[in-house]
């Protein structure tokens, strides 16, 4: 009896691989590493002299490996270290545009054409404050905006922006995904 139940599990296995029936699922992490894509450090000069990150996901083989397998993205994280470069506290908030295209270099344009995704960010003046995965979770205001982003194309535009007359640099800044997928 035994034999005839393992044969039959055997079987069954063999016909659903065949018919390509078979359930795989998981997870993989997505990281966008920013110095990789040649913006480390980035420097936000000032509400007017701001530096955005292209997003390309793509880019990434881990996502373009699995884009259309694709099902749900779990977690988020933006990381790095954020230095104010002037002796006024500030608050940091990360925007993002959607339909990415040349980088904008305003504060209001950016405002205009995005949505605040994460923040605010306590940024004491001439301090820095270091951003682990914990502190980034807090901050994501919103989180469904860029998931569907990364569930779409991968593609988007990325600004830091600060309140006042802010001056700012981020390094070692990465945007990381947990993403579920399966067939």
């Amino acid at each position: 009896m035994r034999n005839f139940r393992t044969w039959f599990l055997v079987t069954a296995l063999a016909a659903m691989m065949a018919a390509g029936c078979v359930l795989v699922s998981g997870q993989f992490i997505v990281t966008y590493d920013f110095a990789e894509h040649g913006f480390d450090p980035l420097v936000v000069g000032s509400p007017t002299a701001l530096a955005g990150v292209q997003v390309n996901l793509n880019d990434v083989g881990a996502y373009a490996d699995h884009k259309d397998d694709l099902k749900d993205v779990a977690d988020l994280a933006l990381v790095g270290k954020v230095t104010n470069l002037t002796g006024t506290a500030t608050s940091v908030e990360v925007w993002m545009v959607p339909s990415p295209g040349s980088l904008l270099t305003s504060d209001t344009a950016v405002r205009a054409a995005g949505q605040k995704v994460w923040g605010s960010l306590s940024l004491p003046g001439d301090g820095e404050v270091k951003v682990d995965w914990n502190k980034s979770a807090a901050l994501f205001v919103g989180r469904q905006a860029l998931v569907a982003e990364i569930k779409g194309d991968g593609r988007f535009d990325l600004y830091a922006l600060g309140t006042g007359g802010y001056a700012f640099q981020i390094d070692k800044g990465a945007l990381i995904a947990v993403i579920s997928a399966g067939k």
